[in-house]
C-alpha cells in the first residue's frame, strides 16, 4: 500500500478523517499551517518522506489555516504552521522537553527522526497517555 499526505479541504473532512482512524489503531497526523510559510514546507517534506515508514501506524493530513478556518480559534492556531496529533476520537497534547504546546519544532527533523517522533507518540498514546513528553 502507498502512503502520503492527504490535503484537507474542510471542517468535515479533518472530522471524517479523524472519525475514519479512531477505531483503526492508526494515529492522526495533521499538519495545521500556511502552505507556502517556510517552516510549513520544511513539515511537509518531513510529512512527505516519512510517509512510507508511519503509514501503518499513522495517517498523515495537511490543512490551510486559511481555508479552513474553523479550527483556527478551537486550536488556537496562531503559528504559522502547527503539528497536532489525534488517537482514537482524542487529542493527544505532544509537548517537548521547554513544555511548548505546539510541535512545530519537528519540522526541523530529517525524515528519519521525524518517523521517530510519530512512532514513539502512537506507542505512547496507544497506552492511553493524551499527554505525551518526547526529548
Amino acid at each position: 500500500m502507498a502512503y502520503h499526505v492527504e490535503h484537507l479541504h474542510s471542517v468535515q473532512d479533518v472530522d471524517d478523517a479523524i472519525d475514519r482512524e479512531g477505531e483503526s489503531g492508526r494515529l492522526v497526523v495533521v499538519r495545521f499551517g500556511r502552505g507556502g510559510h517556510d517552516d510549513c514546507a520544511r513539515l511537509d517534506a518531513a510529512l512527505a518522506a516519512a510517509a512510507e515508514r508511519i503509514g501503518p501506524v499513522a495517517a498523515l493530513y495537511a490543512v490551510d489555516i486559511d481555508e479552513v478556518q474553523g479550527f483556527n480559534v478551537m486550536y488556537e492556531l496562531h503559528q504559522p504552521c502547527t503539528l497536532m496529533f489525534f488517537y482514537g476520537y482524542r487529542h493527544v497534547d505532544v509537548r517537548g522537553l521547554r513544555g511548548r504546546d505546539d510541535v512545530d519544532w519537528a519540522a526541523y527533523c530529517g525524515g528519519g527522526g521525524f518517523a521517530g517522533l510519530v512512532q514513539a507518540v502512537h506507542q505512547r498514546a496507544k497506552a492511553g497517555r493524551l499527554l505525551v513528553i518526547v526529548d
